[in-house]
């Protein structure tokens, strides 16, 4: 940023990535809560995957779930847990476009009230 003054174009985009990374680690928080909150949810209910068996594997397995890193055979297994699928059909409904909508708002507002100043 001490290099930012000798350029106006550097300068604003040190300025546009400084507000864009709070923006984004304010979705990454609102995300990790949708992901704890889901995760105790999942563990408490009575199915054998060992894909959701504890709050930490489940956590990782709906963080792979946002970051299109869960594989389709593992949705397949799904299917033998009817209140586990139902419980990630809304998790992927909530987080992919409730959250990632809510991101891009974020972050066009972010630009605006940047580009304005």
């Amino acid at each position: 940023t001490d290099l930012s003054v000798f350029s106006t174009r550097v300068s604003a985009f040190a300025l546009v990535c400084g507000r864009v990374l709070s923006e984004l680690l304010l979705f990454l928080f609102g995300l990790s809560f949708f992901v704890v909150a889901f995760a105790c949810a999942i563990s408490a209910l009575e199915q054998d995957d060992p894909d959701f068996a504890g709050i930490p594997k489940s956590g990782l397995q709906l963080y792979k779930m946002v970051f299109g890193m869960f594989s389709g055979v593992h949705y397949d297994m799904l299917m033998d847990y009817p209140a586990l699928m139902f419980a990630v059909f809304v998790y992927v409904i909530t987080t992919i476009i409730f959250m990632l909508n809510l991101l891009i708002a974020q972050l066009n507002c972010s630009y605006q009230a940047t580009y304005q100043d």
